[in-house]
């Protein structure tokens, strides 16, 4: 079986390291780490101009476009408010904290959960017949959200693409 961790763990084990070792008044590193996830996500965290106080995270998604059409970048100023600014070149999304004043709430999100958010405000408001969400996530697969107000209220489609052998078998569904 293979499991999937729901945060990237360099990010977490960074952020943990980085922010702790600045609550705990540790003179701050430099850190310079650029890296990709499964879905082909790309990460960059650095100290922009050599600042070491200075901590950005970037984010680089290939369907972030289709994010933005259901709200990721208001969700993001939501959550994250004066961290969001300007993305970094080749970049989606920036972050940046100063770690000379560690932010107190250190809550996570994704830019999925403005699809969803969306979605179930239409659902909760009675609407249907809304264009439906589709979001390319990978190169083969898709994801889709659609809003309707019948026994179904909020149906979502994550169709898989199996290219490995092992991995279709364990794909497999049993339908008894």
């Amino acid at each position: 079986m293979i499991l999937l961790e729901i945060n990237n763990r360099i990010i977490e084990e960074t952020l943990t390291l980085k922010f702790g070792s600045a609550s705990n008044g540790t003179k701050p590193e430099a850190v310079e780490v650029i890296f990709a996830d499964f879905d082909g996500v790309l990460y960059h965290i650095s100290n922009p101009d050599g600042d070491k106080t200075k901590l950005m995270v970037s984010i680089s998604l290939k369907f972030y476009k289709e994010l933005q059409e259901h709200g990721a970048d208001e969700l993001l100023k939501r959550v994250y408010g004066n961290f969001l600014v300007s993305p970094e070149a080749c970049y989606n999304v920036s972050l940046l904290f100063d770690l000379d004043a560690v932010p107190a709430n250190k809550e996570k999100r994704n830019c999925f959960a403005s699809v969803f958010e969306k979605y179930f405000k239409f659902q909760e408001e009675g609407k249907e017949g809304e264009k439906r969400a589709v979001v390319h996530y990978r190169d083969d697969e898709s994801m889709y959200l659609v809003a309707s107000i019948t026994s179904e209220p909020l149906s979502f489609f994550l169709p898989l693409c199996f290219h490995v052998v092992c991995t279709i078998v364990i794909g497999k569904i049993n339908r008894s």
